[in-house]
């Protein structure tokens, strides 16, 4: 049952940060590119990355006898701060833009937090 709440997880962190990034506004008109319809190694190597953070997140709700959604949820939003440091690290020491990392904060957040929420109901 935990494996087919990995897959529904993957599926639901590929889509929602596909539509996520669909959504969000590309910057200043003169300096957007036009946005590229992802390639489709790009495409598999993105599904392989959620399916990573899917099982690492089930296999933390296990190994800590979580289970529910209110405890997948917190687990989430626990696990967020890893991608909130890597990120202010590429702002404060590598000249990131803040707003390409408070994007992908944000992003990073509704995807923990769902997968911890769809894991949670697996567990």
């Amino acid at each position: 049952m935990l494996a087919l709440g990995i897959a529904v997880a993957t599926l639901a962190a590929f889509i929602i940060s596909s539509v996520f990034y669909a959504l969000m506004p590309q910057g200043p008109p003169a300096k957007a590119a036009p946005q590229e319809r992802p390639r489709p190694g790009q495409i598999v190597i993105e599904l392989l990355r959620s399916a990573t953070v899917s099982g690492l997140v089930a296999g933390l709700l296990v190994t800590a006898g979580w289970a529910g959604p209110a405890q997948g949820v917190l687990l989430g939003l626990a696990l967020w701060a890893l991608p909130v440091v890597l990120l202010t690290g590429s702002v404060l020491w590598e000249k990131a833009p803040a707003r390409s990392a408070a994007t992908h904060a944000v992003d990073w957040l509704i995807k923990l937090v769902a997968i911890g929420l769809i894991l949670g109901l697996f567990t």
